[in-house]
């Protein structure tokens, strides 16, 4: 509903950002990760915000999602990133949505490498798709929080508090790096509607 609301308001962008749990070996934790593409393993399991009567003034009964992610936006958002002095940290990748609240176990990460995830979450998708689905240009990124945990004989856990605590620590980046991204958009819609 919130993203349908925006879109009544005028809203042209979706900008979606979301915690993430590093799957991709070469992410460390701080990393930023540009959303290139999504695994919606919940819609796997038929969860998806489409679900129901299609309300034409929104969009299509079937949307396409190839392209879900603006291309012109990661590539200016990697433009931004290398402005910021950022570029040694922020990477393009695939973000795969899960249920949650739990952290996943070895099994499930491990076949989620394989599929091609780089990042593993519990946000993110469904709005994407219902902006697609409402024709808002979109892009998301992921902060890597946290490594995940591949290898059965590890001791380390992943939890709440470490999120957190990331996410404090790259706060004032991100931030920047938001309002880099938003007045690039601004800049371009005026000049597209001057």
């Amino acid at each position: 509903m919130p993203v349908r609301v925006m879109k009544l308001l005028g809203v042209t962008h979706l900008v979606a950002t979301n915690a993430a749990g590093g799957l991709n070996p070469k992410f460390e934790v701080g990393d930023i990760m540009l959303v290139k593409d999504h695994i919606n393993l919940m819609g796997f399991a038929g969860n998806n915000p489409l679900q129901g009567p299609n309300d034409e003034r929104f969009g299509p009964r079937f949307p396409p999602m190839n392209e879900a992610y603006d291309k012109t936006l990661i590539r200016e958002a990697k433009r931004i990133a290398k402005e910021l002095g950022l570029e040694n940290i922020v990477h393009e990748g695939c973000y795969t949505y899960l249920g949650g609240p739990n952290f996943e176990t070895v099994a499930e990460l491990k076949m989620l490498s394989m599929l091609g995830a780089d990042s593993v979450g519990m946000s993110t998708v469904h709005e994407v798709i219902t902006g697609r689905h409402c024709d808002l240009t979109v892009m998301a990124f992921s902060l890597i929080t946290n490594k995940c945990i591949t290898a059965y004989d590890s001791n380390d856990n992943p939890n709440h508090e470490e999120v957190m605590d990331v996410g404090k620590m790259r706060q004032d980046v991100l931030k920047l790096f938001v309002q880099s991204i938003v007045k690039y958009i601004k800049q371009t819609e005026d000049s597209i509607n001057p």
